[in-house]
């Protein structure tokens, strides 16, 4: 019996990754881009830097908190989507509370705290549908994945069709069009957001211990009664290949502001 436990355990441990894995390295990859973004920006042209961009990518990362809240039923007290003029320097903020005793609000902590991920992503697919349609078409793509077999081969096939995809938005008609350079802006100012803060994380670890909670409960049910819930985490792990494959684009566009920001930077100060 204490080897089923312990076999229970270490499954929950590794289920709870398959549910949360995507977004946590998607998180730490976007935060890492962003903040050395940041340092060249700053650098270069003071607070007055980031703000060319938080205009549009605040309000949007500051949504993604806002509409979770809503999903998972969290009280929300105050919020502000943008503020310029903040003396503190932080340009947006949502402040919640929920009941610590219902474990739906407990899990929604950490979708809370990831929210700016959905939010960013969503946003510059619709900027895509909207100003660059043939470019959109490639996006279908990524619903014929089979996300069944999330392995090497996914892997590569993810990458593969987001190279394709981009090849697609940067195409030499797309840079004589004004939409083209529209939708750019728009990708560079949402995309320099998207990134999690210190406080988002934290909220989002105390949603996260009550995922693998959860987790661990549903499997010590299913060990007493010898139920198989192998397809109800398979389906679970599926959509996170989706928002690994979608998430691409945010990565992407995060990396040309980072190699944008760069050069600026060294331009301007390396003799």
């Amino acid at each position: 019996m204490e080897s089923a436990l312990l076999t229970v355990f270490r499954v929950s441990l590794f289920e709870t990754f398959c549910v949360t894995g995507s977004l946590i390295l998607i998180g730490i990859i976007l935060g890492l881009l962003e903040n050395r973004a940041n340092f060249y920006v700053q650098r270069a042209f003071g607070r007055k830097g980031t703000l060319v961009t938080a205009w549009i990518g605040t309000p949007i990362h500051e949504l993604g908190h806002l509409l979770m809240c809503y999903l998972f039923r969290h009280k929300v007290n105050k919020f502000k989507l943008f503020d310029r003029k903040a003396k503190d320097g932080v340009l947006g903020y949502v402040n919640h509370g929920w009941n610590p005793k219902s474990f739906y609000q407990n899990i929604g902590n950490f979708f809370i705290g990831m929210g700016p991920i959905f939010s960013g992503t969503a946003a510059l697919i619709v900027g895509m549908h909207l100003l660059l349609p043939d470019s959109f078409a490639r996006v279908a793509d990524y619903f014929a994945l089979e996300p069944a077999r999330p392995d090497q081969y996914m892997l590569t096939k993810i990458f593969a069709l987001t190279a394709g995809l981009f090849e697609s938005i940067f195409s030499a008609e797309n840079l004589l069009s004004l939409n083209f350079w529209i939708y750019f802006a728009l990708a560079i100012g949402i995309s320099s957001h998207i990134a999690l803060s210190r406080e988002d994380l934290k909220g989002a670890g105390r949603g996260l211990i009550t995922i693998f909670t959860f987790i661990l409960l549903v499997n010590l049910v299913a060990l007493i009664f010898n139920a198989d819930l192998s397809g109800l985490f398979t389906g679970i792990l599926a959509l996170n290949v989706y928002l690994l494959a979608f998430s691409m684009i945010s990565i992407v566009f995060s990396l040309i502001r980072l190699v944008l920001s760069a050069f600026v930077y060294y331009a301007a100060y390396l003799p």
